[in-house]
């Protein structure tokens, strides 16, 4: 198998990277400027690469953290404060940040922030949202509509001064930033700011739920913090139960399509790192590519002759995408003849998970039906529509799965009419 990565040349013209193709490429990644920006500067990170109205935002983004450090998990502290009205908190960048001691209005800006609260049953302390926010389908907005009533503080990935002082918090939650701009913004708006790290569900799991736990203890959450993270924990756990000793050629060799980067996508678009799959030790077919020709924002894209090679046994397919990759595996199409899945009518439907930040529900939930599909002797006890209800539960104290599934039609086997 022949690889291919496609680079451009960038950054203020100290980096020169050529273009390797070959006519008999199987594999792609595709990098931007923006994109090999991040990677090079710390400083720089996803805000002019993310779009705040479309899917984006891979949840594994091998050799990137958010912002462009990893910090242990355990480096914030919350103690009291030069007087009895104060508390001083060290974020997740190393920051001292004098805040009042009670909290009562709160703004989350950059992707995850505001889904953190969400997550922490704190929406009655959030004071404004980004402008996106207003028209977007993410599940922690099914669960709390009134969200989008709020003032506006500006556009996505870190608001406007102006709007954000007119809004009055106590304080600002920022993810995906520097310690540089997280100053910065304090400054010009004179509101304190507190830096997160958002993690990922991979392997940087601590670091997401370390973060949790300094937003729920500034804001008097830490009860719901542990409970939230206790749940999650158990949940994966019994995952590992119920898979870990399945020998590895009983396992289905499965792939993801359609996977959504900044929006739809076709049926070649896919993540090697799926964390669904990783969940259950699925045999994700993808997880051969090599990590460097993996673009951790705009996506992981192969040739329809890879995917005929690899023939999986099982193929999901991301719902956001059902009507881009949908009409690449119809009847009648070259990978309709030929792939095992399609023919066996082994095309499952999974929710998106990457929209502003991985949705960390839809991974969990995704992962449960990963499990159910490979494995239906293992979960044959579990009923999907009860168990991702249960999960929405978990994230966000309502049931939202009927809600979600109207969005998207919910899990199921895709049948050809379907596609």
């Amino acid at each position: 198998m022949i690889l291919r990565a496609n680079h451009i040349p960038i950054l203020f013209q100290t980096v020169s990277v050529a273009i390797v193709a070959s006519s008999h490429s199987t594999i792609r990644a595709v990098w931007t400027p923006c994109t090999i920006m991040v990677l090079l500067i710390a400083a720089f990170v996803l805000p002019g690469c993310s779009d705040s109205d479309q899917h984006g935002s891979p949840e594994h983004s091998p050799g990137l953290h958010s912002s462009g450090q990893h910090p242990t998990p355990d480096r914030w502290s919350v103690t009291p404060g030069p007087d009895p009205a104060t508390q001083t908190v060290r974020d997740m960048h190393g920051r001292t940040v004098v805040i009042p001691e009670d909290v009562e209005r709160v703004i989350g800006l950059r992707a995850g922030a505001l889904r953190m609260l969400t997550y922490l049953d704190a929406v009655d302390l959030v004071a404004g949202i980004e402008e996106p926010e207003r028209r977007s389908d993410r599940p922690y907005l099914f669960a709390f509509p009134e969200l989008r009533e709020l003032p506006l503080v500006g556009p996505h990935m870190g608001g406007d001064p102006e709007l954000l002082v007119a809004a009055a918090p106590d304080l600002l939650f920022l993810t995906f930033t520097s310690r540089g701009q997280a100053d910065a913004l304090q400054e010009r708006t004179g509101i304190p700011v507190i830096a997160l790290e958002y993690g990922n569900f991979s392997d940087e799991r601590e670091l997401f739920f370390s973060s949790l736990r300094l937003m729920a203890a500034v804001i008097g959450k830490a009860g719901r913090a542990d409970t939230l993270i206790a749940g999650i924990r158990e949940s994966l756990s019994e995952l590992e139960t119920r898979t870990s000793d399945i020998p590895a050629d009983a396992r289905p060799r499965t792939y993801i399509g359609g996977v959504s980067y900044r929006g739809p996508r076709g049926i070649t678009s896919t993540e090697p790192f799926y964390p669904p799959f990783r969940f259950v030790a699925a045999n994700n077919v993808a997880g051969e590519i090599p990590s460097r020709l993996i673009n951790p924002i705009q996506g992981t894209y192969i040739d329809i002759e890879q995917l005929i090679v690899w023939d999986p046994d099982v193929l999901f397919v991301d719902l956001y995408s059902l009507h881009t990759a949908g009409p690449d595996i119809r009847p009648g199409t070259p990978l309709a003849r030929s792939l095992t899945a399609v023919r066996n009518g082994e095309v499952h439907g999974v929710l998106p998970y990457n929209n502003y930040a991985a949705n960390y529900e839809a991974i969990l939930a995704n992962a449960w039906f990963a499990g159910k599909v490979l494995y239906p002797g293992r979960f044959d006890d579990i009923v999907i529509s009860e168990k991702a209800d249960e999960i929405f539960h978990l994230f966000f104290g309502r049931h939202i799965y009927d809600e979600i599934r109207a969005e998207y039609g919910g899990y199921r086997r895709l049948a050809p009419e379907q596609l």
